[in-house]
């Protein structure tokens, strides 16, 4: 069976990179920006390490190398606090500054180890640390992240902190528009505020995407070797929000509507984002709040079915963000954040091969409240408690009425599924970590528990689904029992160890034992993961980083609640008599469910070939087992979800940046990969809350797995403050399967190919200033070759149409404005 469910927005085909999304931590590599300056210091290479006052790493601290009073090198630390100053670089005095942080000025020589203290506190202040464990010392550097100076001069539809992720050469968005982030699903990859985790527990994913001004950092991490990072099994996405500042701030953005440059529709409203955010600081700083409320409308054309005013996809939601971080004595930080995310959208699915009235509306409401207080027991210890309430509702309403019909043209008449779903989460974390120093080594100790409790309450109702032949005779008919009632329920629980072992000025090792379990899945799951980073010369030229472990994934709550669907009822019918040939009845089942497991190699080789110009070349291969899976007999019986499924993914990534001054950049990735795994994964094949065909599965590729992918941007300055930047991708074609006039599959499934994706996208503005006032004009080109870029075929063979791909999306100009307040 071939089921196309397409959010069909720009960003399904685009590249989108949105504007500043705080401080993004990156390491040295990957920022250094250095300004010539003639050398009046005898230079020496440096490899240095930012810390707290509890010797915890500062990742995204920001370093200068002085030279004679003038700025010669900007950069900034990694997730391991570390930075790197290369022999060629002139100056003798280093500065390190953090929000929140007082500013450090020490002498090269003495910049190996550089301790920040909390803003306005004493010497003798102990140190609150940070909101975010420290990533591992074996995340990659080049091509796992981005500076937020970049990002904002990139092409980009709207302003959100997670839409500059598509720009890494790991992520790649499916057919589908969900991301995936090496191979893995999306379910598998965690989406985490603040060290919460805020996806839905339905389903695994998460719609929530805040404002880039209320954002500080978002960053990537692909096989964490640090075990604090569980209930994955390919990575995870973290954002960390923005805390009020010193002085009073605020500013309005997005007011002015965006009117639509292309055909057909030119000249409507295509959509308007006002948003506004306020922050600042009371009680001399031991009060600090920052707020942020958004409204977001978007009309977007849908190729080829779009004439004049409509139809439409239609997208509205609103964002409304608040956090205050409240600390009575220096020992003690208390934050508390909300954020509130309701949207909908209309003609969900509207495509050429999906009729309006088979279309459906989807509107979804997130709710999240989260408090951290961190006590810090001494220069080395401290401990942090964390509690979380995250709400999540969902309504799928189709707009036709009778049955739900498909032919080889595709959809008509009705969508099949109407359900609610209403998801919570509760959680409780607390964490104890400590530094020690033994000689030359130095050691990061941290356990950590968490304990959740989740669950899923939920109705479903469905109406029957005819198969049509090409001459409207019917061949297939699906019938469902009564409505029915949704349940699931689960208390994951798990407890780590962590020792970030750093052996002299090249080596660290870190190496964690985890322990998972869940009320609802049997037995406890043990991993343990042991990563290293080794510099082959004193000044980093070349570091290899590598990391072996195993992981214990989540299982969404949809899959528990399979059991309460209603049963279906599959009849194939003879097209020229309209008699019954077969029936068998399929009765939704649950059995022997285990946690999800993958056992991960990664290694990372990079280099500095040269003054700011870096490499790296990246091999992952991970393996994947207990994967619910539902299995779907030949006959009549139990369509079960089982922990039955494997999956292999592996991937070879070479990426090159070359950076020069003024934030201009060049940055050119490839990468060969290869997803294989199974067709009837629940959580994938039920990501649209129902399936309206089952069938058995088996082994195959992954529907977004693309073997090949090149990614190429790049920012440059020209005279009187304009700034090009294009943006230019191409991958091999996303498999897709071949059916019979019954819709089952005909052949191999997720054989046959799209045709290879390609887009180039441009930005060009300028930067105007009035009574200091400043403005970025311009304009953003999308698809600029108008090349064909569908995101749906014809699968059914035989059929007049087969082998025929539809739904690309052609060039889009829009105007570019964004204020600087």
């Amino acid at each position: 069976m071939v089921f196309f469910y397409h959010d069909n927005t720009l960003d399904s085909n685009y590249l989108t990179a949105r504007r500043s999304v705080g401080c993004i931590r990156v390491s040295a590599g990957c920022l250094l920006l250095a300004l010539a300056a003639a050398a009046s210091v005898s230079a020496q290479s440096l490899h240095g390490v930012v810390v707290d006052q509890t010797g915890l790493p500062l990742p995204g601290a920001a370093v200068q190398l002085i030279n004679d009073g003038a700025v010669v090198a900007t950069l900034n630390t990694g997730p391991d606090g570390g930075f790197d100053i290369g022999a060629a670089a002139p100056g003798g005095t280093v500065v390190a500054s953090l929000d929140g942080f007082e500013t450090a000025r020490v002498g090269r020589q003495d910049a190996g180890r550089i301790v920040l203290s909390l803003a306005r506190a004493t010497d003798t202040t102990t140190v609150v640390a940070p909101a975010l464990p420290p990533s591992s010392p074996t995340a990659s550097m080049v091509g796992s992240s981005l500076p937020a100076t970049t990002v904002a001069r990139l092409p980009s539809s709207r302003l959100k902190a997670r839409e500059s992720l598509p720009l890494l050469p790991a992520m790649v968005r499916g057919a589908d528009g969900l991301l995936r982030l090496g191979g893995a699903r999306p379910y598998d990859t965690p989406l985490l505020l603040d060290g919460f985790n805020v996806t839905n527990p339905a389903t695994g994913t998460s719609n929530i995407n805040l404002p880039f001004e209320s954002v500080e950092g978002v960053e990537v991490l692909r096989d964490p070797m640090a075990v604090v990072y569980g209930g994955l099994l390919g990575g995870l996405v973290q954002m960390v929000s923005k805390p009020g500042g010193d002085r009073l701030q605020f500013g309005v953005q997005g007011f002015v509507p965006r009117l639509r440059l292309t055909s057909p529709g030119f000249g409507r409203l295509e959509g308007i984002f006002p948003r506004a955010y306020v922050g600042g600081a009371a009680s001399g700083g031991r009060l600090r709040y920052f707020g942020a409320v958004e409204y977001d409308f978007e009309r977007i054309a849908v190729p080829d079915v779009t004439t004049g005013s409509g139809p439409n996809l239609v997208e509205r939601s609103a964002t409304l963000f608040g956090r205050v971080d409240i600390r009575p004595r220096d020992q003690y930080n208390l934050t508390i954040e909300t954020v509130m995310f309701p949207s909908s959208t209309e003609n969900v699915g509207l495509s050429t091969r999906r009729e309006e009235s088979a279309s459906v509306d989807v509107s979804q409401h997130d709710r999240f409240v989260g408090a951290t207080n961190r006590i810090v027991l001494n220069n080395a210890s401290f401990v942090s408690i964390s509690l979380a309430v995250l709400a999540h509702d969902t309504t799928m309403s189709p707009k036709g009425e009778g049955e739900a019909r498909l032919s080889p043209f595709g959809w008509r008449r009705n969508w099949f599924a109407s359900v609610e779903r209403r998801a919570v989460r509760y959680s409780v974390a607390a964490s104890w970590d400590r530094a020690l120093s033994l000689g030359r080594h130095g050691h990061a100790l941290g356990v950590t528990a968490n304990i959740a409790s989740q669950r899923l309450r939920g109705s479903v109702s469905e109406v029957p689904v005819e198969v049509e032949d090409e001459l409207g005779r019917l061949v297939r008919r699906v019938e469902f029992g009564a409505p029915s009632t949704l349940t699931g329920s689960d208390a994951p629980v798990a407890l780590t160890a962590r020792d970030v072992w750093t052996v002299g000025s090249r080596l660290q090792f870190d190496v964690g034992a985890r322990v998972d379990h869940d009320t609802s899945y049997g037995a406890v799951a043990r991993s343990a993961r042991v990563g290293l980073r080794y510099a082959l010369e004193d000044d980093s030229v070349t570091v290899v980083r590598a990391g072996y472990g195993g992981f214990v994934g989540r299982l969404p709550l949809a899959i528990e609640a399979f059991s309460g669907y209603p049963a279906r009822i599959d009849t194939t019918i003879d097209a020229e008599t309209g008699s019954p040939v077969d029936r068998t009845i399929l009765v939704p089942a649950v059995e022997g469910l285990h946690l999800p497991r993958a056992r991960v190699f990664t290694a990372q080789v990079e280099r500095r070939l040269g003054r700011l110009l870096d490499a790296q070349i990246g091999f992952t291969s991970r393996q994947s087992m207990h994967l619910a899976t539902l299995e779907i007999p030949v006959g009549s019986g139990p369509a079960a979800v089982r922990s039955t499924g494997t999956g292999s993914y592996r991937e070879l990534q070479l990426s090159v940046r070359k950076a020069w001054l003024h934030d201009q950049q060049a940055f050119v990735s490839y990468v060969r990969s290869s997803a294989l795994g199974e067709l009837n994964d629940f959580a994938t094949l039920f990501q649209p809350l129902d399936a309206p065909l089952l069938q058995p599965g088996g082994f195959s590729r992954l529907p977004a797995d693309a073997r090949h992918r090149w990614i190429a941007w790049g920012t440059f300055n020209l005279p009187r403050r304009f700034v090009v930047s294009p943006v230019v991708e191409w991958h091999s074609g996303f498999p897709y399967s071949v059916v019979d006039g019954r819709y089952r599959y005909f052949g191999t499934p997720n054989r046959a190919m799209f045709p290879a994706f390609f887009t180039a996208d441009f930005i060009l503005f300028k930067t105007v200033t009035v009574r200091q006032r400043s403005a970025d004009l311009g304009i953003q080109l999308f698809n600029a070759t108008n090349h064909f870029n569908p995101r749906d075929a014809y699968p059914v063979i035989g059929s007049s149409r087969f082998g025929t791909f539809t739904n690309s999306v052609g060039p889009v100009l829009r105007g570019f404005m964004m204020l600087k307040w």
